[in-house]
């Protein structure tokens, strides 16, 4: 099931951020890649529905 969801491209920024947090090993490389994957899958639902409302404009 999490496979099937689509997730916006990487930014540049969230490649930093990733990067950042990766170096500083403060935090569980699984959990800084999984809550990447939960922002980006909630960012395309987002995009998805802006696109959706500016074509009913």
């Amino acid at each position: 099931m999490a496979q099937d969801r689509q997730l916006i491209r990487w930014s540049m920024q969230e490649i930093r951020r990733i990067a950042t947090r990766l170096a500083r090993q403060q935090i569980h490389p699984a959990h800084v890649i999984a809550w990447s994957l939960w922002q980006r899958a909630h960012q395309a639902i987002a995009q998805q529905t802006h696109f959706k409302s500016n074509m009913q404009l």
